[in-house]
């Protein structure tokens, strides 16, 4: 929550309230109960910024849920990563189609082999593999190593491995069953959402 004071006081217009379920880089909140603390908290403030949901969000029922507990609009990445206009390599597309939402990590292991320097407070969830299996846990012993192992991690991304390098996506890999165009996401989330809502919402 002191993240949402310090946005206000930087004037931001709005507010991403992310929960852990997000793939990438975030903190530990569960999704359910930040989207509500976070709008009371603004309404307590005075503020009208804007809150948009995020954390585990792929469907019309996380966008029904989201807007019920008070968010004014939903930010899914996982479920856009999972799209043909995304620039993620096949492979990674297709193991998050493997993989459930039980089937990600939170861990600062991808950060460290690629030495870069998030602060400590935020980690990543990506796909558990073989790569968060020999490192998560290991994180001084990695970081000791990082310098010799990047350029093969770096290589290994770029050819689109999926067990030697992290793959980022969330708890929401769950929920998506099939690759589809930004398009047919956006057309059945508002239909879906809409008829959950009560039916004629566009």
């Amino acid at each position: 929550m002191h993240h949402v004071a310090e946005a206000l006081e930087a004037g931001a217009d709005i507010i991403v309230a992310q929960g852990g379920e997000a793939g990438g880089h975030g903190a530990s909140r569960s999704t359910l109960t930040l989207i509500p603390e976070v709008v009371d908290y603004l309404e307590q403030q005075g503020s009208d910024a804007v809150v948009v949901a995020a954390g585990g969000i792929a469907d019309g029922r996380g966008l029904a849920a989201s807007l019920m507990l008070g968010a004014q609009g939903v930010l899914m990445g996982t479920r856009f990563w999972a799209s043909h206009e995304s620039l993620v390599h096949d492979n990674h597309r297709a193991c998050l189609l493997a993989t459930t939402g039980d089937g990600t990590v939170k861990t600062r292991v991808a950060d460290i082999v690629r030495q870069i320097q998030w602060p400590s407070e935020f980690s990543a969830r990506i796909r558990s593999n073989a790569f968060t299996r020999r490192w998560h846990g290991e994180e001084d012993t990695l970081e000791q190593a990082a310098a010799q192992l990047e350029e093969d991690y770096r290589k290994a991304f770029a050819a689109g491995d999926t067990e030697q390098v992290g793959v980022f996506f969330g708890e929401a890999a769950g929920l998506i069953h099939s690759i589809e165009s930004v398009d047919t996401i956006m057309r059945e989330l508002v239909a879906d959402a809409g008829e959950l809502l009560g039916g004629g919402w566009k």
